[in-house]
């Protein structure tokens, strides 16, 4: 059917600082941490930016210099960030990536009093965010942005999402599952379910949903998101490629083989890449493409954010 959609996007979630330690050696002065911020709403946001989309990231920030910082950089990036709450006497969110002798990753988090954890407990403050994201066309978020919400909140945000759709709204969403995020798999599962019954696009991908849901092939998966009452549903495959169907066309779209360097952002930046045809008037199939060939890009290089003279022409 590819119904147009209109380029007035929001994007909802949380950006933490990153912190990057080198293996831990008898040398402890071989290399110093190295300091960023990284988040998957954030990258999309990025991503979308650099792609020429108008976004807007909607989030909470400390009122710090970490925080002052990070709203810099976005705003490098050409991501708006007029939405950003400042939260006084507060910091934001981080985690730490370390790295052992043999190159493998293990992460440490600390996010629980992160201001964008906490950004709809204020009933006030609440009903401020959802103002905000009622005046966009159309809304982006991910398992994550629901998943560090407590659970009022969370449902809350929902609510909300479901009246938002009601008045024409569209909402986007990538399941994007982290299983330590939440107490236990059935809560995740009601709340995505939940989720599915109110979305217009969904962007998941097959390893997630095959976990949570014990799918066994994409097509189990199409069709439960499908019967959700999800419109547009594209499944990322991984390095395979993506299944995708509208109600009206469906198919699958290969990915050009690429030497894989870090797979960090490869859902995210393949998101970006798929909204931004898509909010331009692209048809499912020539979105999906554009998303493989950022993807296929950012996966080479290693980091969230690839520099920006290595974005795909």
């Amino acid at each position: 059917m590819n119904q147009p959609i209109s380029n007035n996007i929001a994007v909802f979630g949380e950006c933490m600082l990153e912190l990057s330690m080198p293996p831990l050696l008898a040398d402890q002065n071989s290399a110093p941490a190295n300091f960023a911020f990284g988040g998957d709403s954030l990258n999309m946001s990025v991503y979308l930016a650099r792609l020429g989309s108008a976004v807007e990231y909607v989030t909470a920030l400390g009122d710090d210099k970490a925080s002052d910082w990070m709203i810099q950089r976005w705003s490098a990036e050409g991501v708006g960030c007029k939405h950003v709450i400042r939260c006084q006497g507060q910091v934001p969110g981080m985690y730490m990536i370390e790295l052992d002798q043999y190159g493998e990753r293990s992460f440490h988090y600390w996010r629980a009093n992160s201001p964008a954890a906490k950004i709809l407990d204020n009933a006030a403050q609440a009903d401020a965010v959802f103002k905000v994201l009622d005046s966009f066309d159309t809304v982006f978020l991910s398992g994550i942005s629901l998943a560090i919400l407590r659970p009022s909140a969370r449902m809350a945000l929902i609510d909300f999402l479901g009246e938002y759709r009601t008045r024409g709204g569209k909402v986007v969403f990538d399941c994007n599952h982290r299983p330590h995020l939440w107490p236990e798999p059935r809560e995740a599962i009601d709340c995505y379910k939940k989720m599915y019954q109110i979305t217009d696009i969904a962007l998941p991908t097959f390893e997630d949903e095959q976990m949570l849901f014990g799918y066994q092939t994409a097509k189990q998966a199409l069709d439960a998101i499908l019967l959700d009452g999800v419109h547009e549903v594209v499944l990322k495959m991984g390095e395979k490629g993506c299944y995708y169907t509208d109600g009206g066309e469906h198919g699958f779209v290969p990915v050009e083989s690429a030497k894989v360097v870090d797979t960090t952002s490869a859902g995210d930046s393949f998101n970006a890449g798929y909204m931004s045809k898509r909010l331009a008037g692209a048809s499912v199939e020539e979105s999906c493409k554009a998303a493989h060939r950022l993807a296929s890009t950012v996966v080479q290089h290693r980091g969230a954010i690839i520099p920006i003279e290595a974005m795909p022409s």
